[in-house]
């Protein structure tokens, strides 16, 4: 499976010209991590992958900030991962199909 949380924090969009699949991504992404970090994750779930990828803190790091164990963090960021990872693998399926159409009937 793709971590689409790797795949959406770690990669540089910038540098793409135009309007291509990636790009296309990018921007759905951008608009369903936010909905389901706060409709889907339990607070401290959301708050351990904020930690993580926006202020790129290791999880001994997180786990002193919060006052939790590190085990914990790992814990809240492992499963955070996978709701995030599952409700996105959707997203991205509805995404390469809707590209996929439009391209078609573009042609």
């Amino acid at each position: 499976m793709i971590d689409f949380m790797e795949s959406f924090y770690c990669t540089d969009y910038s540098q793409l010209d135009g309007y291509d699949r990636e790009k296309a991504k990018q921007k759905a992404f951008q608009a369903v991590v936010p909905l389901i970090m706060n409709n889907e994750l339990t607070q401290k779930q959301s708050v351990c992958l904020r930690y993580k990828y926006i202020n790129n803190k290791n999880q001994a790091e997180i786990a002193e900030i919060l006052q939790l164990s590190q085990p914990t963090v790992s814990r809240h960021i492992s499963t955070a991962k996978e709701i995030m990872n599952n409700s996105l693998q959707y997203c991205y399926i509805a995404l390469t199909k809707a590209i996929d159409e439009y391209e078609r009937l573009s042609n």
